[in-house]
């Protein structure tokens, strides 16, 4: 156990130190807006052991020789510990990973249950959460929760919110589970307009759709993709990026995904929000919420559930024990270079040009 550990944290200083200076080596200029490097090294005490003491220019030979004592122990432990090898490291294992239904990609769990969740019976006090992956799904159920059922934020914070909103396409509890669910039924999707129930199309239910500036949305879409172990993505964020504009991503393209959307915002049982508006004008989406919900409030109500939102928007944000809080507003600044970001917002006018929908890409 002991041999693993160490291994563990050899392995962890030297994936870290290779992709600190790689990018640093061969990074092209960052936004000139960065407050940081998203793949800056850590500010921690022992990472900063990581040849702090090796000065290049003096000691070339013992530089290489660490880096390569690092990759031999590295290729040791590999045998020992569990390996990556079963995920997709190439173009083609991360292509296999999805299944195409209409010209959209989509996750492999959703093949062969498309027309059942179209046929899908919706109930006219269902309340359904849809948003396109990362644009603040967590964050939204939450508050929806807590103005849809009163709740309190403390109380909130220790249940498994998960389990009171199942996604409607995962594989658990599956579309028979959540079809017997007491009502009201709380329903989560990601699934694209076209693909939701047909009940949905003809005025059932009430559905919540969240959009997320793209920018932001990518980055914390790739830091996903880097963790989750079905994925295991290994390539490089500028690689990812063009994916998402090539719309060969999960869940088909972001650009179609919300215009779609955007195109029924009027409808009645439809509520389009946008995710920087929680940090923005957190007031006005709160009272917006209670009234598409048809929840009775007098002005002091309303106010102590903005209080209430807010305080689990901070319970959010400080539980990200990460480099950089994937939830906050401008978050892509740290990750762009100015070339990519040229190539991004050319792409975006290309395919928003003609809607009238627009972000904030920074508050």
């Amino acid at each position: 156990m002991l041999v693993l550990m160490h291994a563990y944290y050899i392995t962890s200083l030297l994936r870290h130190w290779l992709r600190v200076n790689s990018s640093a080596l061969c990074r092209e200029p960052q936004h000139p807006d960065a407050k940081q490097r998203c793949f800056k090294q850590p500010h921690h005490g022992h990472h900063l052991l990581t040849f702090k003491f090796i000065k290049p220019h003096v000691h070339k030979a013992v530089h290489v020789g660490v880096r390569v004592f690092f990759f031999l122990h590295w290729r040791l432990v590999s045998t020992m510990a569990e390996s990556e090898a079963d995920t997709p490291s190439t173009p083609i294992e991360f292509e296999s990973k999805y299944f195409e239904f209409d010209g959209v990609r989509l996750p492999p769990f959703c093949r062969g249950k498309m027309e059942e969740i179209a046929n899908f019976s919706l109930r006219s006090s269902d309340i359904w959460i849809v948003t396109y992956p990362k644009s603040g799904t967590s964050l939204l159920q939450e508050v929806v929760y807590l103005v849809s059922q009163g709740a309190d934020p403390d109380e909130i914070g220790l249940m498994n919110i998960d389990e009171q909103l199942p996604v409607l396409e995962y594989p658990q509890p599956g579309l028979d589970i959540i079809q017997e669910l007491t009502s009201p039924r709380l329903i989560k999707s990601h699934l694209p307009y076209r693909f939701l129930p047909t009940a949905m199309h003809n005025g059932e239910a009430k559905v919540i759709y969240m959009a997320r500036n793209p920018k932001d949305l990518v980055v914390s879409y790739y830091q996903f993709h880097r963790s989750l172990r079905t994925m295991s993505y290994r390539g490089t964020f500028q690689e990812f990026c063009r994916r998402f504009m090539n719309d060969k991503l999960g869940y088909g393209s972001w650009f179609e995904h919300v215009q779609e959307f955007w195109e029924h915002r009027m409808d009645s049982n439809v509520l389009f929000l946008k995710y920087e508006d929680m940090y923005k004008d957190l007031g006005t989406l709160v009272e917006q919420l209670a009234r598409f919900l048809g929840v009775s409030c007098d002005k002091a109500q309303l106010e102590g559930m903005v209080e209430s939102c807010n305080q689990l928007i901070e319970q959010c944000c400080n539980s990200e024990a990460l480099s950089m809080c994937r939830g906050r507003v401008g978050l892509w600044k740290d990750i762009f270079t100015v070339s990519m970001n040229e190539k991004f917002d050319a792409v975006y006018r290309q395919k928003m040009g003609k809607s009238d929908l627009t972000f904030d890409f920074c508050l």
